[in-house]
């Protein structure tokens, strides 16, 4: 099984979070939420393989309380895909800046948890079928 790495803080852009199993992406998943409680915007986390990073698929996770979005930056790129009828953007927090994300990848925090796991369970390559994500670009 892949290693994946995880960073969303300063500490961790030192030294990424790990994940090698559906237990540490849960660790991840509400350590993220329960930082971003505490500031205006939620968290975006990169995640990448740990042990071939420029080489394969990588994936902005945002996590909020109860919501988030996933978009993996690979060919094609890929997004969950929320309310058809969003406009807009959504504010949230990349290392300390504000990245726009569009309203309608906003998704409820289980959407996100069952693509990240399906990302771990596919060794850091997501079917490209997935039913939650769809082409962007």
């Amino acid at each position: 099984m892949v290693t994946l790495q995880a960073i969303f803080d300063r500490a961790t852009a030192e030294r990424p979070f790990l994940i090698r199993t559906q237990s540490d992406l849960d660790e991840l998943v509400e350590r993220v939420r329960a930082a971003s409680a505490d500031h205006p915007c939620p968290s975006i986390v990169e995640i990448t393989n740990a042990d071939d990073p420029y080489r394969s698929p990588v994936l902005n996770a945002g996590i909020g309380a109860d919501r988030g979005f996933v978009h993996e930056n690979w060919r094609p790129e890929r997004a969950t895909r929320g309310a058809p009828g969003a406009t807009g953007s959504v504010a949230y927090d990349v290392q300390g800046n504000t990245a726009d994300v569009p309203a309608d990848r906003e998704v409820p925090l289980d959407v996100v948890r069952a693509v990240l796991a399906d990302h771990l369970a596919h060794d850091g390559r997501i079917p490209p079928d997935h039913p939650l994500l769809n082409i962007v670009s």
